[in-house]
């Protein structure tokens, strides 16, 4: 059985931690190593004992290109200005990538388009099932109730959530905001 060798970019954070524990535990896939930011307390420690799996003997860097150069796909929970530059890295080395990166604006948006076009990506604002059915029931009561009635979006989240409004508020956003004036 071949297999694909994974590595995470932003390890340390709560996403990063739970991802090198299902890399490690799907078949079929290796943890390729990990990438936290020049300086974090997590730089050097085993990836696998700050996943909660135990000991694998593969030290957390601070080097992105290693993680990426190292993966054959590369997964990404970082910030949006270090995502479009790993997304640009990924594209010259040829790594496909899984972005769960939110918050990005325009600039980062084009750098991820571009890239697209050199490796696959795979970008989402939220990848579980759940919520992305919700996206399309969001949409289908939008356009039922249409522009007479008022929606709001209300999220809540835990103290350590870095981007706020999140990546799924605002996607459920912008589908509620595709109502049309005409109505059912």
């Amino acid at each position: 059985m071949a297999w694909t060798k994974m590595g995470v970019v932003g390890c340390g954070g709560r996403m990063g931690r739970m991802l090198v524990a299902e890399i490690a535990a799907t078949e079929g896939c290796s943890v390729a190593g990990g990438s936290e930011a020049p300086g974090s307390g997590y730089v050097n420690q085993d990836i696998g004992e700050l996943a909660g799996i135990g000991r694998i003997g593969i030290p957390i860097g601070e080097t992105v290109e290693k993680v990426i150069r190292d993966s054959d796909v590369v997964l990404e929970f970082t910030s949006p200005e270090a995502t479009a530059e790993h997304a640009e890295l990924a594209a010259s080395v040829g790594t496909a990538m899984v972005i769960g990166t939110t918050g990005l604006q325009k600039p980062e948006e084009s750098a991820l388009r571009e890239a697209a076009r050199q490796i696959p990506i795979v970008w989402a604002a939220n990848t579980s099932l759940g919520i992305n059915l919700l996206f399309g029931l969001v949409d289908q009561v939008a356009q039922r109730l249409g522009t007479d009635w008022d929606l709001e979006i209300f999220e809540m989240h835990h103290r350590g959530k870095v981007d706020a409004p999140s990546g799924t508020a605002l996607a459920l956003g912008r589908a509620a905001a595709t109502r049309s004036a005409t109505t059912m």
